[in-house]
Formats: structure tokens, sequence, C-alpha cells
């Protein structure tokens, strides 16, 4: 009887080995829209909040998250900043391998100045990115991205409606994911933290 109990708490023990096993090497399913195979990010060598010209070659190494909109935007411009606040924060010291990036759809009012205030009320390391609207139209063609200008009396106050999608950029460079605004910081996190774990083909 001993021996039956022994060997009966031995094949428990190993089916609870294995399953642990099978937990913690269980495929990652991300949580944006993949982009498989990833393919090369469109070129942006745009003015930064930062005082210094932006380019996305130099962050090769690094993830890039990315969003278009603008800073004059009444509410998922500003939330999605602060998601991206929370998504840094969360990440904690492997924050510093992640880019995180706001390019505008209205160059018209976003100058580089502007950018650099809106940026130091979410997070000053973030980039803020303008340009001329020639330079911005083929980025925003480029990733696809809609914008229009609403109608307005005031040549100053008016909205943009424009593409609210983030954008994931690999360490190679290359567009991996995007994800709608109202993706969970915590599934972004995920996403990240995961693909920082992944080596370089």
């Amino acid at each position: 009887m001993g021996n039956k109990i022994v060997l009966f708490l031995v094949a428990i023990i190993a089916l609870v080995g294995v399953s642990t096993a099978l937990l913690f090497t269980r495929e990652h399913v991300m949580a944006g829209s993949v982009i498989d195979p990833p393919v090369p990010a469109p070129d942006i060598n745009l003015p930064s909040s930062h005082g210094d010209q932006f380019h996305l070659q130099d962050q090769q190494g690094k993830l890039v998250l990315l969003f278009f909109g603008y800073t004059f935007c009444p509410d998922v411009c500003p939330a999605t900043l602060v998601n991206m606040q929370q998504i840094k924060k969360q990440l904690g010291e492997r924050a510093s391998l992640v880019t995180f990036v706001f390019v505008t759809v209205d160059p018209g009012r976003d100058t580089q100045d502007q950018m650099a205030r809106y940026m130091k009320s979410f997070d000053e390391t973030f980039y803020g990115l303008t340009g001329s609207e020639e330079e911005l139209e083929q980025i925003w063609d480029a990733f696809g991205v809609y914008r229009e200008t609403q109608e307005s009396n005031s040549s100053s106050a008016y909205l943009v409606d424009h593409t609210s999608r983030l954008y994931l950029i690999n360490k190679n460079g290359q567009l991996s994911a995007t994800y709608l605004v109202d993706t969970s910081v915590g599934s972004i996190v995920s996403d990240l933290k995961y693909m920082l774990t992944q080596r370089d083909p």
C-alpha cells in the first residue's frame, strides 16, 4: 500500500511539473493586429520636441510605439498619451528599451515649440514630431493614416478627424502590429515585454 501511495504522489508531482512547463512555454498571443511577416516601417525624419531631428532608423535595437494625433485634440490624443505614460510606468526598467512617438496630423498649429510644451504635459522623454504639410503627407500616406480637417468658421479653432491606432515597430525597424485605441494598457505592456524577449533573426 505504501509503495502505491508513493508512486501516486510521484505521478501527481510529475503531472504538475509538466503542466507548469507547458504554462510557461505557451506561445504568447499578441493583443494587437499582427502584421505577419512584419514589413519595413516607412522612414520618418522630422523635427522633434527635443529640439533635434528624429530619425526612425536611429531607433533600431529598440521598440517604437507610434501614434498620430494633434495637440489641440480634445479627447482621443490626450487619453492615448496618458495610456502611453502608464505603459512606460508598467514596463519599469525595460521602458528604456521602448521609444514613444507622437506624430502630428495638424502641422498648421503644431509647431516644434508647441509639441515640446505638449509633450512636457505628459512625459518630456516622448518624441513629438512635426514638419511641413508636404513632409507629413508622405508619412501619413505611407502609414495609411486617415486625416481630414473639419470645416470651421475659425482659422485657429478647428478639429481634425484622424486614424486613432497605435503602431508597434520592432527592434529591426519593422512594422509588426497595430492596436485599436481602446486596447488595454495591460495587454500592450504584455506584448511589449514579449517582443523585448525575442531574439533578432
